[in-house]
Formats: structure tokens, C-alpha cells, sequence
């Protein structure tokens, strides 16, 4: 969730972590961060899968903290983005070395079991820098910025909807000028004389006769028979 949708209470958390049914050592680090909280805070608590509950909270954008509890009851991670006030920056108390920032040789980490009394010292130390003008001053300052995300949207929302008209209106008269050409083809294919085919009669076919030459019958010669005498 964004700081800007966050709209819990600290009343609010503090009934919202007992809902959750925390364990006793993980419920009186949250009561004991979110007592410490005086004025317009605003925050949000959620819980993983692995029992481990989490809270942000901040003071009209000002000041953000950020806490994971295990269900051990022990903090896990503490982001703030300052630890005195006048100051600027971040600091982040991490049990992994690549999550650390804002420590250096000068001012180093605290150690773990020291990490809920700086958050509820540091709580206490922002609450009375900020009151109630200065709260609606940061929400105002929100609400101007979705207005106008709202209004650049609608702007593209026009412009594309006028471009779309636009070629709307070129199909639409192309649409016309085709279908106008068209009328006009089949007016005229209509309106022109038809042309009749003349039949001409073809001259018939004489089929020729072939005269057959005679069939000549055959003569029969008897064969003659000759005597012999007898001396």
C-alpha cells in the first residue's frame, strides 16, 4: 500500500493489531510503537504468511516509519527516514549487511535489542513537530497530484477519441465516394441499348454418296474331261 492510500489511526492500529491475534511479545512491540505515536499519524498494518506483522506508519509525509515483527516478538527490520530531528536521510537497521544504510564508522548500528527504544524515541521526538494545518497541507498536496493524473488521462482520452473521429470521417466519405461510383456504373449499364445477337443459319451439311463398285459374281468353268481309248 502507498503512503498516500494510508488512512488508519493510531486507534485504529492499535485495534487492528489485536485483531490479528499477535502473540503476547509481538503485540506489545506494536502497542508500544503505536502508543508512542501522538497527532495525525496515519498508517496500515498487515501480517505475512510466516507470522511476522508488519507496520508502516507516517506523520503527514514528513516521517515514514517502517517495521517488521516477527512472531517471536523480536524487530526483524526498522526503516525510518531520519533519526534527529533538523536531519535528512534514512536509516535502516537490518540484521543483513546488503539492507543496512544511513550507519557508517562515526555512528554505527545499534544492536538488535536496542532497536525498539530508538523507534519509540524517535516516535516521540516527531510527533510534536508536525499539527494539524500541516497534515491537510500534505493531503491537499496529494489530492492535487491524482486530480491532475486524472486530468492528463482524460486529455489522452479526448485526443485519441478526436483522432478516431477524424478517421471515422475519412473511411465514412470514402465509403460514399465508392458506393456513389458504383450507382452510377449500374445506372448507366441499365439505361444503354441491348445489343441482340443475329442467328445466322449455316448452309446444311450434304453428306456425299460413294456409289459401291459391282460385285462381279464368279464363274464356274466345269473341267473337261477327256477319253483315253483303249487299243
Amino acid at each position: 500500500m502507498h503512503w498516500d492510500q494510508m488512512s488508519d489511526t493510531p486507534d485504529d492500529l492499535r485495534r487492528r493489531a489485536t485483531r490479528l491475534r499477535r502473540g503476547v511479545g509481538q503485540l506489545g512491540v506494536l502497542e508500544s510503537i503505536i502508543d508512542a505515536a501522538e497527532g495525525p499519524w496515519l498508517g496500515a498494518m498487515d501480517a505475512d504468511g510466516r507470522g511476522a506483522a508488519e507496520l508502516r506508519m507516517h506523520l503527514a509525509g514528513h516521517y515514514r516509519l517502517h517495521v517488521v515483527v516477527t512472531s517471536a516478538g523480536k524487530l526483524s527490520l526498522v526503516h525510518v527516514n531520519t533519526l534527529a530531528q533538523g536531519t535528512t536521510g534514512e536509516r535502516i537497521f537490518s540484521n543483513k549487511m546488503a539492507l543496512r544504510r544511513g550507519w557508517d564508522e562515526k555512528e554505527t548500528m545499534p544492536k538488535q535489542p536496542q532497536w525498539l527504544h530508538y523507534v519509540v524515541t524517535w516516535v516521540k521526538a516527531v510527533s510534536s513537530e508536525v499539527d494539524r494545518p500541516a497534515v491537510l497541507g500534505w493531503m491537499l498536496a496529494g489530492a492535487d497530484r491524482n486530480l491532475a493524473a486524472v486530468e492528463d488521462v482524460i486529455d489522452n482520452l479526448r485526443a485519441s477519441l478526436a483522432e478516431q473521429e477524424q478517421l471515422r470521417d475519412e473511411r465514412a466519405a470514402e465509403v460514399a465516394e465508392l458506393q456513389a461510383e458504383l450507382e452510377a456504373l449500374t445506372t448507366d449499364q441499365n439505361n444503354s441499348p441491348q445489343l441482340h445477337a443475329t442467328q445466322i443459319d449455316a448452309p446444311p451439311i450434304e453428306t456425299p454418296q460413294i456409289d459401291a463398285p459391282p460385285i462381279e459374281e464368279p464363274q464356274i468353268i466345269a473341267p473337261q474331261v477327256h477319253s483315253t481309248s483303249v487299243q
